[in-house]
C-alpha cells in the first residue's frame, strides 16, 4: 500500500512475545478473505505498468461496487465539472490512490456475513472516519488525504473481524459499552483473547498493507510507545484518532451524537496545529460529505 517507508516498524516484530498479538494473527485465518473483485484490484494497482482500461475492467466486475464509485465521484463532494460516465473515466479523472479509497470504501459492506444493526454501524463510522481523516489531512498539511482515508477507513476493521468470528459475543460486547459496563477493551477482552485493534492490525498486516496504516489500526486508540515512529507516522496516527472522536461529535456510527465533545482541545488536534477555524471547516465538510455518500456506501441500507 502507500509509502511503505513511512516506518521500520512490523507487525511480526510486535507480536513476537504479545500473546494477545499472536492471538490475533492466528485468529486472522477463520476471518473471511476480501471479496475476490477488492484482492484482484489491489493487485493490479501493484503491477507498475497498470492502466486506466485494466482497472476499470476489474472493477466493472463488480456491478454493486463499481456502481458504487461511481455514485460517489459524481458526487457534489469531488465537484467536477463534467459527469464521470464510466470507469475507465473516473480512473482517469480521480486519479489512482482516490480510486483505491473508493474500491475499498465500496468493499466494507462484503465483509459483513450479516447486515444488520450493528453492522450497518460499524461500516457507517468506517466511512465516516475515513472522510473525517481525508479532511482533517487536509486542514493539517504535510499529510496524503488518500491515505489518511484508508487509515481512517481500517481504523476499526478489527470490530468488524470479531463481529463475523462472534457475533452473539460481540453484540454483548456492544450492549455492554452502551451501557457503560466497562471501557471497550476490557469487555472485548471478557469474549475474546484480544482487543479489536490487534486483530485489525493483524488482518491488515496479512492483507499486505503499509506498517504505517497497520499502526494506525494497532494504536488508534492507545498511544504508541515514545519515539517509536517517524514523525509523518505520528501525524497520520493523531490524524486517524482524531477522526475517531469527530465521528463521535456528529454521531456517525454512533447510537446518538456527542455533541459537547471540543475537538479543539484534544491532543491530536494540538499536535496537528489545527485552529478553531481548520476544525469547523472539517465538522462542515464531513457533515455534508457523509449524508451525500453513506446511501452510496450502504447500498440503500
Amino acid at each position: 500500500m502507500e509509502n511503505p517507508e513511512t516506518s521500520t516498524w512490523s507487525f511480526s516484530q510486535w507480536a513476537e512475545g504479545n500473546l494477545e498479538l499472536t492471538a490475533a494473527a492466528a485468529a486472522v485465518k477463520d476471518l473471511p478473505a476480501m471479496a475476490d473483485i477488492i484482492t484482484e484490484f489491489l493487485m493490479a494497482t501493484q503491477d507498475p505498468d497498470w492502466s486506466a482500461k485494466g482497472l476499470a475492467m476489474v472493477v466493472a466486475k463488480d456491478p454493486a461496487v463499481a456502481a458504487c464509485v461511481l455514485k460517489v465521484a459524481n458526487s457534489s463532494y469531488y465537484s467536477f465539472q463534467r459527469q464521470i460516465t464510466s470507469l475507465e473515466g473516473a480512473v482517469s479523472i480521480l486519479g489512482l490512490k482516490t480510486l483505491k479509497s473508493l474500491v475499498l470504501a465500496a468493499g466494507m459492506k462484503t465483509l459483513n456475513k450479516r447486515f444488520g444493526l450493528i453492522e450497518k454501524l460499524l461500516v457507517e463510522d468506517s466511512i465516516g472516519s475515513a472522510l473525517s481523516a481525508r479532511a482533517i489531512a487536509r486542514q493539517a498539511g504535510n499529510l496524503d488525504p488518500e491515505e489518511a482515508f484508508l487509515a481512517g477507513l481500517m481504523r476499526h476493521i478489527g470490530k468488524i473481524a470479531m463481529n463475523n468470528l462472534a457475533p452473539e459475543d460481540y453484540a454483548e460486547v456492544m450492549q455492554g459499552v452502551y451501557n457503560q459496563e466497562g471501557s471497550l477493551a476490557n469487555l472485548e477482552r471478557k469474549h475474546f483473547p484480544y482487543t479489536h485493534s490487534a486483530i485489525g492490525a493483524a488482518l491488515l498486516d496479512s492483507w499486505n498493507f503499509s506498517p504505517a496504516l497497520v499502526a494506525c489500526t494497532l494504536f488508534h486508540a492507545d498511544p504508541p510507545p515514545a519515539g517509536e515512529f517517524d514523525q509523518t507516522t505520528e501525524r497520520l496516527l493523531a490524524t486517524v484518532n482524531l477522526a475517531g472522536t469527530v465521528c463521535q461529535r456528529l454521531g456517525i456510527g454512533q447510537r446518538q451524537a456527542e455533541e459537547s465533545l471540543q475537538l479543539l482541545s484534544t491532543p491530536h488536534a494540538a499536535q496537528l496545529q489545527l485552529d478553531e477555524a481548520a476544525v469547523d471547516a472539517v465538522l462542515e465538510e464531513v457533515s455534508g460529505a457523509f449524508e451525500e455518500t453513506r446511501q452510496s456506501f450502504l447500498g440503500g441500507s
